[in-house]
């Protein structure tokens, strides 16, 4: 997540063999042949996107899809919209953004790539393949594993200290929702991933 929406520079292979533990405990990437590169839009969309998706709120999907570059830019996505909730709505259930399956996932929104004016961008079918990897060895380790999970902490940290106007008007989104209601446990939720995210930083705990 630091390589992808810190740097926007992303290793895109890492698969055990390019893989390492140092002498000294910290996690060595080797073989930078397979990297992609986001840009600053793409990184903020995809932060921006994921709190719509964790609320359910799919109102802004069409603009977040115009921002990952999934939708041309002047695009009228409101038939595209539906297309999208569904897709979201199937990957969504049975245990909510923690039981998503990101390789069938993506196999659906390739789906929609038949109907609408709606692509897969390159960068997002190499981001797809490196996370399906990754969970694929946190599974063998830890069946309860969810990747969603592991990644809140990390969203929670950019969205409460990041300078940016737009994870700041998403943070706002996050605790007042679109409504402009102060949810004061999405505020805790928030406030706990920080914790986690801190500790695991400054203790690996």
């Amino acid at each position: 997540l630091t390589q992808l929406l810190d740097f926007g520079f992303f290793h895109a292979d890492p698969h055990p063999g390019n893989m390492m533990r140092t002498t000294d405990g910290k996690l060595a990437i080797l073989d930078f042949g397979l990297m992609t590169e986001v840009t600053d839009n793409q990184k903020y969309g995809m932060i921006e996107a994921i709190a719509h998706l964790l609320n359910r709120d799919y109102t802004e999907i069409g603009q977040d899809f115009i921002n990952l570059d999934f939708i041309p830019e002047g695009t009228d996505t409101t038939p595209i919209v539906p297309a999208l909730t569904n897709v979201f709505d199937a990957a969504l259930a049975g245990g909510g953004a923690k039981s998503i399956n990101f390789q069938e996932l993506a196999a659906d929104l390739a789906e929609i790539t038949f109907q609408f004016p709606f692509k897969i961008p390159p960068y997002f079918a190499l981001v797809i393949r490196a996370i399906g990897v990754l969970e694929g060895i946190a599974l063998v380790g830890n069946p309860e594993f969810a990747i969603i999970d592991e990644a809140y902490p990390y969203i929670a940290r950019r969205l409460m200290t990041d300078d940016s106007p737009r994870l700041k008007a998403a943070l706002r989104y996050m605790v007042y929702g679109r409504e402009g209601s102060f949810d004061a446990e999405k505020l805790i939720d928030l406030l706990q991933a920080l914790e986690k995210f801190t500790a695991v930083r400054d203790e690996g705990d």
